[in-house]
């Protein structure tokens, strides 16, 4: 799956990858029809513990998520690596067990740790020079030339857009395949941070965040891989809200505003007849 990832981000267009929590999420996204899946850390700091994305996962919990996303499906899993776990030292660690558990490509973000999920108020990041470091790490800790590692950075709200896009810059000159500037604000902020920036583009759409644009807008703008990263976690955590709350009402899941699928549709989903 590294290698077609890697190979599919030379060729022309964009690559989507919807986010998701777990595995069964992974399968749907795969069986719609997308080229990748996204892997969130805020959906996972959520469905595992039931706590915001500042940082309480560990990197082994981490991993063995991302394991299961990898043999769960057959398209590239997009991982969500947080900040390394640490230093450089961490960052390759971070590096060599994420590839063991098959993931395809991994960003790592320039905040301080314990991190903070991008679109959360009080941000604070380490130094430029500091997160560059670290994805050298990351790049010279790679076995296979495949695994991509996507430098990622959370200054465009804390220290303003011309901060974020040095940052970009500096992160590709450090050996990043992607670079991510979470956050962006326009399409002419996006426009201008792939001219700028000596490595394709990849863009969270954070619902009630993002500019209101669509996939092929971002391709438009130049845009070569984008993720959303929180929305299914949304819908579930709605989903769940109204379905129960119907069920305390009703005493019954008959008439539930939010229709089940059927056990035969599911079990298709998890692909029960190729189990003996």
């Amino acid at each position: 799956m590294r290698a077609t990832l890697a190979e599919r981000l030379k060729q022309p267009g964009i690559v989507v990858a919807p986010g998701c929590h777990d595995a069964l999420g992974a399968r749907i996204i795969e069986q719609a029809g997308f080229e990748a899946v996204y892997m969130t850390g805020n959906g996972l700091s959520a469905s595992l513990i039931g706590a915001p994305d500042i940082g309480l996962l560990s990197m082994s919990e981490m991993v063995e998520r991302g394991r299961a996303f990898a043999d769960a499906v057959k398209i590239p899993v997009i991982a969500d690596a947080d900040t390394g776990y640490g230093n450089a030292n961490n960052v390759a660690r971070t590096i060599r067990a994420y590839e063991a558990a098959g993931v395809a490509a991994i960003h790592l973000e320039d905040q301080v740790t314990p991190k903070r999920c991008g679109a959360m108020a009080g941000i604070a990041l380490i130094s430029a020079d500091e997160h560059a470091d670290k994805i050298r790490a990351a790049v010279a800790a790679r076995k296979d030339p495949n695994l991509l590692i996507i430098g990622r950075s959370d200054a465009r709200i804390p220290n303003g857009f011309a901060d974020a896009l040095a940052r970009g810059r500096a992160y590709a000159r450090a050996g990043a395949d992607l670079v991510l500037l979470e956050m962006l604000q326009s399409d002419e902020e996006i426009a201008e941070a792939v001219r700028a920036i000596d490595a394709p583009l990849m863009f969270n759409y954070v619902d009630g965040k993002a500019p209101p644009l669509t996939a092929p807008d971002f391709e438009r703008l130049g845009v070569k891989m984008m993720a959303f990263p929180v929305s299914s976690t949304l819908a579930y955590a709605q989903m769940m809200t109204t379905f129960v709350a119907h069920i305390k009402e009703a005493g019954t899941t008959a008439g539930a505003p939010q229709c089940l699928m059927s056990l035969h549709d599911y079990e298709s989903v998890l692909g029960k007849d190729g189990y003996q």
